[in-house]
Parts: structure tokens; sequence; C-alpha cells
């Protein structure tokens, strides 16, 4: 058995004009929760209430990119149009077996529309600290070059382990 164990090392990198640059001056990245929306039904032959989640719709998405200054490649992001990103992390693994380490690679490729940049605090001695927010319009994420769920909601595709839960939507429509 594989156990995953922590983050070894990210980067970051701006692929909004073809090429992957690397963005500078991050300390963290909070990727976005997958939850669904959902409706709560009741009635006859239902005993109390079911919150249901609806299919292949989700909640809004925000990808959060901590900044250790609001500098030019943070402020480029900000610019107001769709920006693409690709984030990379290793993490190490554990064999439960041999007790060896290995490595996992992880992906996340997404696009999505700036909501905030956080200037942070300015003091002596210490990391402004600011924060880019996204808007994820679009998100894959890839492990160890397996493509685990790709999430396109402009263009309704909602792909988690190969199936695509919003075919039979776009089929209907």
């Amino acid at each position: 058995m594989i156990y995953a164990n922590k983050t070894v090392q990210y980067a970051i990198y701006d692929r909004g004009n073809g090429s992957a640059d690397f963005v500078t001056d991050t300390t963290t990245v909070t990727r976005p929760s997958l939850e669904s929306l959902t409706d709560t039904i009741s009635g006859a032959g239902i005993l109390g209430e079911i919150d249901m989640p609806t299919l292949a719709q989700l909640g809004s998405m925000t990808y959060e990119i901590g900044l250790r200054r609001a500098g030019p490649k943070a402020i480029k992001l900000f610019e107001q149009k769709t920006q693409e990103l690709e984030i990379r992390w290793v993490t190490d693994t554990v064999d439960s077996t041999t007790g060896n380490s290995a490595v996992s690679s992880n992906k996340d490729i997404i696009k999505g529309r700036p909501k905030t940049l956080e200037g942070g605090t300015i003091e002596n001695n210490a990391a402004q600290d600011g924060n880019l927010i996204l808007e994820v319009l679009y998100m894959k994420h890839i492990q160890d070059g397996e493509t685990m769920y790709e999430i396109d909601k402009l263009n309704n595709v909602f792909i988690v382990n190969g199936t695509d839960y919003a075919q039979q939507i776009r089929d209907a429509i």
C-alpha cells in the first residue's frame, strides 16, 4: 500500500502566453472545494428532508494563491481577462511494505477570472502576505500522469475518473 505523506515542493506557471512563465513570490496555494449545488426535497415517501445534490452542477470555485508580495507577476494575473495557470507539486509517498519513499507528481491546470488581489500589509522585516483569488471556470487535476477530474463550467464538462457526468445533460439539450 502506498501512503501520501506531504507536499515536498510546488511551482506555479502562467500559461497565458502559450509558454510556462514561472510565477515568483508565492507562498501558498489553496485549491477549490468541489461542492455540488443542492436543493432540499421532501414529501410523500421521504422521511424528512434530503439536501439532494444536482447532477453535474457545482457551486463557485476559487483558487487562492498566497503572495510574499503583490509584485509584477501577481499584478499581471489580475489583468481583467481569463488567466491560465498550471500548478505543479510533488508529494512524497511511503510504501507500507518496504518503508521506501517515492514521489507522486500532481498538476492542476486552471482557467479563471481574477476576483481579488490583496496587497497585504507593509511592515518592517516582514513579508507583505498578499493574496490573489481567481474564480475557476475550468480545472483539470492530473496525478502521476492520469486525469483524475476535469471540470469546464462554460462547456458543460464534468469528468471524474473518466466518466463525463454532464454528457447526458448535453445529449438532452
